[in-house]
């Protein structure tokens, strides 16, 4: 059944990715020859059915709805989130399932509700390189969003609907482990046994990242296995033989399966393991190339769109590799004296790595070398915690039992806590990876099967290594073209503004790092503005190839401007930190001075009239401010904003930050050269600014204005825009265009966005 499968997702591909043609041609080529006129005849009509299966599959994109809308929906999922809000997971009178925010942490799963609310689709991609938040949604279930959502009227939950069982079943066992545990050790435990998406400190959820076991907390392969041990253990007491106890435990997988939430990750996983006991009900192996071949196309032809995701590609990369290496590495280290247990752990920990690795570096943006040591050390600890966080549920009638057997698992959680945190102190245990291309992953791959092919063949082994070794290589530093230009992106943060310079010889420059502006104290020692770094300015920065920054320019140290900086810095740090210079209370802007000076970055406070130059000809220009500083204004913070021009060769760029009336009218009144070919327009395109006689004075071309979709400020404001285009500009805006790139190489100046 392997080149059927192969064939099958080769066509899927083929519907909507022209890449996929020449890889489908030499495959067959090869199947020709390897397996004979038969086989690739089977190949040729897996090829077909995937292709008609792909176009079958498309969905109707979902639209944003314009007008508020009275929606009949049932909750089936419910995550309190801190600030008094519920994040909801709903289903609509149609089956389909969406996402939303309420303010009213009271609510249960099962509830009838009554919503007054906008549907909004989930993005695509918004930034170079970044996932679409639809496919990661997708991954859910979730088909889109319902935006400004009020309940107005509200029931009971239906006792006789059946579907609501397990998602109420999930919640009252949820209950139970946050009541019998204190946090986090009841998030730990629930994200072990049923995937429960809750809300772990950044630092304890970075070193589940670092030590490549952040996989524990999501229901998967793992979980799903540790279930049918325990079923198969169980009915076999019984007396019921393999072939009843084989059987018997599919049901058992799939209603856990359901338990977890019925995602995509958990249901790929259950498809594979009801192959595996059909195998061994049949006394074949378990580990079985036709059952994994089978679970491929089932999965595939269920849900097309799912083969190009990331999420599919670790699934059957990793249990590919555990098909083909852990028996090698566990009779390695069984050689050598490590016992058959201990050395089963580590082969399959290992081989689950030589299978991911280059995956995870492209999805999470790193590599976890110690990732095979953790993952030994606390999988099987976690499969223990899994049966005493259910016995501990079980015995919730005998509460003196239940806390006597919460306590016993709050010490397996601990360890595994312990243990992720000592492995992610070792040096190097967190690398920071640049996505590896396509065609890297695809030769290591193919050097993989090599590997297996001549295990056993002495000869052959020692080549095969070096293979892989060079193909590892690929992954790790792939040959890339050197873009000799200068290259500025102002990426979409939302309401919010960052800004990344790349020079010709590749020296890098962040100005502003994105964020929310803050309100109220910071939780959890977090403020609200730095969420944003994580989740889009390093990711963003990352996958471009910028692993350590020349400076940071902070225009001003409002949260939606300064929010990004401490992850940035943390994760990358940077030679020099420029700023305003301005006195300012928040926490995101604390919090950014503090690791400054924690790494020893050099703090800088650019004033009128200096000048930055590069090696390599690109020049930073400054403007603002200047002392003393404006006072008395509507915002003074925003008009004392940094202000310089990027200059290189014959093409200048006007940064402005958050510089208001006041700001421009002492640029104009300075006699300053301002004039550029692109504006950055101040303040999100506020009308407190870009006045009529600024934009004379710069006589842009085109203006690039950072502003997040359906803000609460009206930015861009009508009199902006209005100005702007009186004068000839050409507008781009990072809510309607997403990303904007401009790339300057030589005379040319190109601009590009994502959408």
């Amino acid at each position: 059944m392997i080149p059927a499968a192969i064939a099958f997702l080769l066509g899927i591909l083929c519907a909507s990715h022209s890449y996929a043609v020449p890889v489908l041609a030499l495959y067959s080529i090869f199947t020709l020859l390897r397996r004979g006129r038969g086989a690739s005849l089977i190949a040729l009509v897996s090829l077909a059915l995937g292709i008609v299966d792909a176009y079958a599959g498309e969905r109707t994109a979902v639209r944003d709805d314009r007008n508020f809308a009275t929606l009949p929906v049932v909750v089936t999922d419910v995550q309190v989130r801190d600030g008094g809000y519920a994040a909801l997971v709903v289903r609509l009178a149609d089956g389909t399932l969406a996402s939303t925010n309420v303010r009213d942490p009271s609510l249960s799963v099962g509830e009838r509700l009554t919503l007054r609310a906008k549907r909004e689709a989930f993005d695509d991609a918004r930034n170079p390189g970044e996932p679409a938040e639809r496919d990661i949604e997708a991954e859910r279930g979730l088909q889109f969003r319902l935006v400004h959502a009020r309940i107005i009227a509200r029931a009971p939950p239906d006792p006789g609907d059946i579907s609501l069982w397990l998602p109420r079943a999930r919640a009252w066992g949820s209950r139970r482990i946050h009541t019998l545990l204190g946090e986090p050790d009841a998030t730990i435990l629930a994200g072990a046994m049923w995937g429960e998406r809750g809300t772990l400190p950044s630092d304890l959820r970075a070193e589940f990242q670092d030590t490549g076991t952040v996989h524990i907390l999501v229901t998967a392969g793992l979980h799903l296995g540790v279930i049918a041990a325990i079923a198969l253990f169980a009915l076999g007491k019984l007396g019921i033989g393999r072939v009843g106890a084989s059987l018997a435990t599919i049901p058992v997988v799939w209603i856990y399966a359901g338990l977890s939430g019925a995602h995509l990750p958990s249901m790929r996983a259950a498809t594979m393991l009801t192959f595996a006991l059909v195998a061994r009900a049949t006394g074949r192996d378990a580990y079985s190339w036709n059952g994994l071949a089978l679970a491929a196309i089932v999965i595939a032809a269920l849900r097309p769109s799912a083969v190009t995701s990331l999420s599919f590609a670790l699934s059957f990369s990793c249990v590919a590799a555990i098909f083909a290496f852990a028996r090698p590495c566990t009779q390695w280290f069984s050689d050598r004296g490590t016992g058959h247990t201990i050395g089963a752990l580590l082969g399959v920990a290992i081989a689950t790595q030589i299978g991911t690795w280059p995956l995870t570096a492209c999805g999470f943006l790193v590599i976890a070398p110690f990732a095979p040591l953790a993952n030994a050390v606390v999988v099987p600890v976690v499969g223990i915690a899994m049966i005493v966080g259910f016995a501990a549920i079980l015995a919730t009638p005998i509460p003196a039992l239940a806390h006597a057997i919460a306590n016993v698992a709050i010490a397996l959680v601990d360890w595994i806590a312990s243990a992720v945190r000592v492995v992610s102190q070792f040096p190097s245990a967190h690398i920071v990876a640049t996505p590896p291309p396509i065609w890297t992953i695809v030769t290591y791959d193919a050097s993989l099967v090599l590997l297996a092919l001549a295990l056993g063949r002495a000869r052959l082994i020692r080549p095969a290594f070096a293979v892989v070794a060079c193909a590892a290589a690929l992954c790790l530093w792939p040959p890339r073209a050197m873009h000799r230009a200068l290259t500025i992106t102002a990426i979409d943060v939302g309401q919010a503004d960052s800004l990344l310079i790349t020079t010709p010889s590749g020296h890098a420059f962040l100005v502003d790092g994105g964020g929310r502006l803050e309100s109220g104290a910071a939780q959890n020692g977090n403020s609200q503005a730095e969420a944003i770094g994580e989740r889009i300015v390093v990711p963003f920065l990352i996958r471009h190839g910028i692993h350590h920054l020349d400076a940071v320019l902070l225009s001003h140290p409002h949260g939606d401007h300064v929010g990004g900086f401490p992850a940035v810095l943390r994760t990358l740090g940077a030679n020099a930190f420029a700023d305003s210079g301005q006195a300012y209370p928040g926490h995101a802007y604390a919090d950014a001075l503090a690791v400054a000076r924690e790494r020893g970055i050099a703090l800088r406070e650019p004033r009128a009239g200096d000048v930055w130059r590069t090696d390599d000809g690109v020049t930073f220009r400054f403007y603002g401010p200047s002392l003393p500083y404006i006072a008395g204004g509507r915002n003074d913070i925003n008009d004392n904003s940094l202000v310089f021009v990027l200059e290189y060769e014959k093409f200048r760029m006007l940064f402005t930050g958050d510089a208001g009336e006041l700001a421009e009218r002492r640029l104009l009144a300075s006699g300053a050269d301002i004039h550029a070919d692109i504006l950055k327009v101040g303040h999100h395109g506020s009308a407190y600014g870009t006045t009529p006689a600024f934009v004379k004075a710069v006589h842009p071309t085109s203006a690039v204005i950072s502003v997040g979709r359906h803000n609460l400020f009206g930015h861009p404001a009508p009199s902006t825009l209005r100005t702007l285009a009186v004068a000839g500009v050409r507008i781009y805006r990072t809510d309607r265009d997403g990303a904007v790139t401009i790339t300057i190489d030589g005379a040319r100046v190109a601009i590009q966005t994502v959408l």
